[in-house]
């Protein structure tokens, strides 16, 4: 059953010291000793540290990695929505690193403030509480290790280089709203994010390992390990992604080939019950939306009827679906069942079709974040860097196998270009507009010198340029205006 995410109404009292004109207190405001008292509020907490992350939002990743790229093209009811990314234009005043930045900064000031009620609370706890509280805080620090990690991807030049600038550690809740901070390095950004990693790993598992005379796990900690919450297999999945930017592929593969035990591949035929959520499927970590709590059709849509959305104001891309077959089913769940030689194929009319709504309404559907697809390509790009081609193309075989009806040749690939063009082509059709495109051109294009290039019957849609070269510093977000403008120690990426 699904279960809505809440958000507790906390509003906390900030103390400063300076000056009486704003250190005043309200009759109406909830002190935090006051809004966290029990073990019930500490879960409160966190469904509002769940409720608070948004990949879907306006601007957030779900439509910026395919609006940026070249997945998409101007709708037929787009009064110039969206034309200011799909011309590259990105600037440190732009709608989309300011969303980004603050969603994940909001999310990890949620998480810090409940973390810091458990540390309060604790000691007094009974037995089960604490071993309930400690599943909570499991769940927070990976919640916190994902908002870094998304951070990290976006806003940070070079994976690679240690030294080199990140953005800003928080674990913990600043003391003031005026205190500012510099931005961390690489090295202390991952090294922050793994610890974070290894410390809810070890909470959750033993929170949820059986205690003497037990036959089954509390039932409140029960409900939270579930595919809607950061269970421990999400965890790996984050490190297993985080090993893969650092360049540490023999972890990566390692990571990637036990999950992938775990959770196989979802099959052809239950691919598309997959994104109408009547089947989880292959799915390791995604977030629960039902109504009044979903935005992923306003993406791309004006208005609703009774059967789904409606007037779209941007389109999925032709060059896009001319790089599916007709019998891949990813095709199909992207551009519904379009038919060779119609009007709507003639005239590029490709309303994206991939979250048309569930049992729950037209509308809803949750946000796929980590699946096992990705898991198969990770192992065939970790096999590649490690010269097994043909290990590489078995990957990539097995993969369309799951998604093309009809018979799969075994790829050939005659070098590590080859291979990585080839993966990154397959990274693009199995994750359209579920937030990978941008990151994937920007870590893999970079290296193989495959940047956007669009088709320019898509990219006149909108009177935009064609191409964003490989490397381009926009592969990298800018620190937003309202982090510069107040925090006097950033530092801002190049070129911006």
């Amino acid at each position: 059953m699904k279960k809505s995410i809440l958000l507790l109404p906390i509003f906390f009292l900030m103390l400063f010291s300076c000056s009486d004109a704003y250190d005043i207190a309200q009759d109406n405001e909830l002190l935090e000793e006051d809004a966290y008292v029990t073990i019930g509020h500490l879960r409160s907490g966190l469904n509002g540290v769940y409720a608070a992350y948004g990949p879907d939002g306006g601007g957030d990743a779900l439509v910026f990695n395919d609006l940026f790229t070249d997945n998409m093209r101007r709708g037929s009811s787009n009064n110039g929505q969206g034309s200011e990314e799909y011309n590259f234009l990105m600037q440190p005043n732009s709608d989309l690193p300011t969303v980004m930045w603050s969603n994940r900064y909001a999310t990890i000031n949620r998480v810090n403030r409940v973390l810091r009620a458990y540390d309060r609370l604790y000691p007094n706890f009974t037995t089960a509480e604490k071993r309930s509280a400690d599943h909570i805080k499991g769940n927070l620090l990976a919640m916190r290790a994902l908002c870094h990690f998304d951070l990290f991807q976006y806003f940070t030049v070079d994976y690679k280089n240690a030294s080199g600038l990140s953005v800003i550690k928080m674990d913990f809740v600043p003391a003031s709203t005026f205190d500012v901070f510099p931005r961390n390095t690489v090295a202390e950004i991952t090294d922050f994010i793994k610890q974070d990693l290894t410390d809810a790993k070890a909470l959750l598992n033993g929170a949820l390992a059986l205690r003497p005379g037990e036959t089954a796990v509390p039932s409140d900690i029960a409900t939270y390990n579930s595919v809607i919450y950061l269970r421990p297999v999400a965890v790996d999945f984050i490190r297993c992604r985080l090993a893969l930017l650092e360049g540490d592929y023999p972890t990566a593969q390692s990571l990637a080939t036990t999950l992938l035990a775990g959770t196989p591949l979802t099959p052809r035929a239950g691919y598309q019950a997959m994104y109408t959520d009547a089947s989880p499927g292959e799915s390791i970590f995604k977030l629960s939306r039902v109504i009044n709590n979903n935005s992923i059709p306003g993406l791309f849509y004006f208005n609703f009827s009774t059967t789904g959305p409606i007037d779209p104001f941007l389109f999925a891309s032709r060059q896009l679906y001319n790089t599916f077959t007709s019998t891949d089913i990813r095709r199909t769940v992207i551009y519904g069942n379009i038919v060779a030689g119609s009007p709507e194929e003639i005239n590029a009319v490709f309303p994206i079709r991939k979250y048309v709504g569930s049992s729950d309404g037209p509308r809803i559907n949750d946000v796929k974040l980590f699946r096992s697809s990705e898991l198969k390509l990770i192992i065939a790009e970790c096999k590649a860097r490690n010269t097994d081609l043909l290990g590489a193309a078995t990957e990539v075989q097995q993969l369309r196998a799951n998604r093309i009806s009809g018979a799969n040749p075994l790829p050939t690939y005659a070098s590590l270009n080859a291979a990585l063009t080839d993966i990154l082509l397959e990274r693009r059709k199995e994750f359209a507009f579920e937030g990978h495109r941008y990151l994937d051109l920007k870590r893999i294009g970079g290296e193989i010198n495959v940047g956007v290039d669009r088709l320019a019957d898509d990219a006149f849609t909108f009177n935009a340029p064609t191409s964003l070269p490989a490397g381009d510093y926009r592969f990298t977000m800018p620190i937003p205006t309202t982090e510069v403008s107040a925090n006097p120690t950033i530092v801002q990426n190049p070129n911006y």
